[in-house]
This record gives structure tokens, sequence and C-alpha cells, in this order.
């Protein structure tokens, strides 16, 4: 199951994290109140050992008076409080064993076979008794004797139970695991609580984001002074978003609004051209006229739709054909000889100065690149004057320039003739055949192959169009 809520999963994360501690501290808590448990047996066992060992070495160990103070001191308070003890004497000279006070205790260490104490010291350890568990401790002293003048080895065997030891333990045990489980839940509440408020910006500008509009992209405007900084990246990218999205659709409305100008303005035409042929009875010759300016409008409006597919398709990246590699000045030859005859008709003389250079690309594009930047030099260059095409190629890029005499455009205007739909006023006649829409596919083919155009026009120099490309050894 995928958890889609950014405040589950952190959540989650968090109350994880808070049970291995909350699991890690009890399992410490729990081990050093196990351990206290045993240590204060431990020490229990310990005193009482070092008061018997006073009242054996302030009286003889087969006094039974000595014996009965030894019963009364560890007669228990109380059932848990119980000590089981056995005291019994050791001759090392024969190896006899007198018992004074009766228990299978001694039989139970030999079972387990229990390094002994040395003289003088006692040992803890663990015993198992049926199924009872023991703490020990066995201890063995040379005690005085009025019965004989080196003493007597006493062994001394305390045991208590602790299987309280282990009741409290699993007693404990429940404790931290019910407050456990509730610290846990008290704290996922309160995590609950928290990433509310701390996540309470997105949600403020969630809220934003619904009330903008796309007629309103450019205009929203927002008080982001109580966002956290760590979502300010976020809000900054946000706003470049909205402002690249406000860019592109206002494009795309212009687009929409002059491409339906310029496909109306044909189309009314031919109309208007038929209707007028249809409006009375006509000479053949007149029919014949009137149907080759029809042809010649839908020709326009055909070339229109092709550019637009064109300038559609350079858009989304996509090319009519194969890249390969191939000679620039082969593919600038011929589209000067494509247009040679509309040079010489409008008197210009063209001066090529071409040179090789290898590229990587679209053939039928690059054509169509320079084919428009020529025909924008034919259509709006004074007729007579000279066309001059030159090449130059330095450090992996050639340089394509295209210069004409005209240098009428503004400067202010030179870049805004890449822009559909865009032509200079002087050029704005229809009879000039031009859309606006050549120089924009002129740049959209050379972007699309890594390249840039770049316009100057002054009435002193003229205009030149200049076309960087990278050859092959650049695109490699």
């Amino acid at each position: 199951m995928k958890l889609r809520s950014l405040k589950t999963r952190i959540g989650i994360c968090i109350a994880l994290s808070m049970t291995v501690v909350v699991c890690i501290l009890s399992g410490v808590a729990y081990y050093e109140f196990r351990e206290a448990l045993w240590r204060s047996m431990d020490m229990t066992l310990q005193a009482n050992m070092q008061q018997i060992k006073g009242i054996l070495f302030s009286g003889d160990p087969q006094d039974p008076e000595t014996q009965r103070e030894i019963r009364v001191l560890l007669t228990p308070r109380s059932d848990w409080q119980k000590i089981e003890y056995q005291l019994w004497l050791e001759d090392a000279q024969n190896g006899t064993v007198t018992t004074l006070i009766a228990s299978d205790l001694p039989d139970r260490l030999a079972e387990q076979r229990v390094v002994q104490p040395k003289h003088d010291s006692f040992v803890l350890l663990d015993l198992k008794r049926e199924t009872r568990p023991y703490r020990i401790i066995w201890a063995k002293y040379l005690v005085p004797s009025r019965s004989t003048s080196s003493g007597v080895l006493v062994n001394l065997v305390l045991a208590v139970s602790s299987k309280t030891v282990y009741h409290e333990a699993g007693e404990f045990v429940r404790v931290l695991v019910v407050l456990g489980a509730i610290v846990v839940v008290v704290f996922w509440g309160l995590i609950h609580q928290i990433l509310r408020w701390g996540l309470k910006p997105i949600g403020v500008l969630s809220d934003q984001m619904q009330t903008i509009s796309e007629d309103a992209l450019h205009r929203a405007a927002h008080d982001y002074s109580t966002v956290p900084r760590e979502l300010m990246p976020f809000v900054k990218s946000w706003e470049a978003m909205l402002d690249r999205l406000g860019t592109a659709m206002t494009e795309q409305k212009r687009f929409i609004a002059d491409a339906a100008h310029e496909l109306k303005t044909p189309v009314a035409l031919v109309k208007s051209t038929l209707q007028l042929a249809e409006s009375s009875d006509r000479t053949c010759e007149y029919y014949k006229k009137t149907i080759s300016n029809a042809l010649e409008d839908i020709e326009r409006l055909n070339h229109l739709i092709r550019q637009l597919l064109d300038l559609s398709r350079l858009k989304s990246g996509q090319t009519s054909g194969e890249r390969q590699s191939f000679n620039l000045r082969e593919a600038i030859e011929q589209v000067i000889e494509s247009y040679r005859p509309l040079l010489e008709a409008r008197g210009f003389t063209l001066d090529g100065r071409l040179c090789d250079a290898q590229l990587l690309g679209n053939f039928s594009q690059i054509c169509q690149l320079f084919g428009n930047i020529l025909d924008n030099a034919i259509k709006y260059g004074p007729p007579g004057t000279t066309i001059t095409v030159s090449m130059r190629v330095e450090d992996g890029v050639v340089a394509i320039t295209v210069h004409d005499e005209g240098g009428s455009i503004p400067p202010e205007e030179c870049q805004l003739l890449f822009n559909r739909f865009y032509r200079v006023e002087k050029g704005r006649d229809r009879n000039s055949g031009g859309s606006g829409l050549g120089l924009a596919i002129a740049q959209g083919i050379a972007a699309l192959h890594s390249g840039k155009i770049h316009v100057t026009s002054n009435r002193q120099s003229g205009t030149r169009f200049v076309v960087t490309l990278p050859t092959v050894r650049a695109a490699n």
C-alpha cells in the first residue's frame, strides 16, 4: 500500500523512531532494574553471611546455643524473605563431614559440580531445585573450636529464592509495555497536531494556487512573508513556472489571433472574387482571370498552412528527415540557384563568397532556413543592388552572412523580426507575399541545429543576417 499523504509518512517515520527510542530506553531500564534486584539479593545474602560469621567466631559451631542464634537470625519476617541455609563441618585430615543443619543443598551443589570457595572466601551462584530457582552464597571459614586447638572448617550455604526477582522483572516489563504504548499513542497525537501546524503553509499555498486563473497568470501576486524559508525555493520555482506558462499562453493566444487574421484574408479574397463572378454573366476571359486570381489566393493560403505546420513541428523538436553529414556550401549553392530567376527579375546582383564546411543536420531544413533569409533580402532589399552571401569557419563554428543594402529596419525592431507574423510596417503590404513566418521558421531551424541567428540594420551599412552553426567536429 502506497502512502500518498506526506503528513502520514512523516508521522510514521517519527513514530517508528520514537518506538525504537522507547524500546531501547525500556531495554536499558529493564536491564538496570533486574541487575538492581540481583544486587539487592546478593547484598542481603552477604549481610546475613557476615552476621552468621560473627556468631560462629564468637562461639562454638557445635554448641546448640550458637546454632539456635543462627536459626533465630535467619527466621524470615515474610514468605518472600525466607532464606534456606545449611551449615556443616569439614575435617580436612580424615575427610569426614559433620552436618549441623541438614539440607540437600550440598548434594545439589555436587550435582552441578560447582567450584568450591577457598578458605575465608565465598562464591555466588545460581541453583535450580526442582522448579524453584535460587540464588546461593557458599562460604568457607576456619572457626576456632573448644574441641580442637586448630579450629574447625565450617561450610556455610545460604539460599534465597530468586523467583521473586523474576516475578518483579516480569511485572516491570509489563509496566514498561503499557507505559511505552501510552507514550507512543500520546506522541503520535502530538506529532499529528504538530505536523498540522507545521504543514499549514503548504495549505495556504494550495489555497493561493486555486485562486489563479489562466487569464491572471502574470497578475498573480501573493504575500509570501509568512512562508517558511525552507519553502521559498518551491515558491520561487512556482512563480517562475507561472511566468513561463503566462508567456506561453500569451504567445499562443497571439498566434491564434494572428493565424486567424492571416487565414481570413485569402479566404475572404477568394470568396469575394467568386461572388463577383457569380453576380452576373461574364465573358470567358473574365472567368479565366477570376479562376486564376482565386488559385493564387488559394496557393497563398496553402503556403501559409504549410508554414504553420512547419512552425508546429519545429516547436515540438520534430524534423522532416534523418540527420546526415553534408557540405553546407552545396546546400547554399542549391538555394541560390533556385532563387536566381527571381534575383534576375528584380535586378539583384548576387555576390557569393562561399567555402567548404561540413555540417551535421537535416539538409532540406537547412535549405529552407537560408531560402527564407534570401527570400527576405529579395523582398525588402532595394532592387538593382547587390546581395552578398559569405561564409567563415572558425573554432568549429561556421558563420553565414546574408547582406542586402536595404537598412530600413529600426534597431529596436531587429529582434522582433523573428516573432511569428511580425513584419516591418513598410513591408506589410500583401503584394510582397510575406506572411511574417519565414524568419520565425528560420530561427526555429537554427535552434534545432544548435545554432543562432543575429540581425543588424542601418542605412549606411545595410541589413545583415548572420547565422552561426556548429560544424561536424563541434557537434560530435
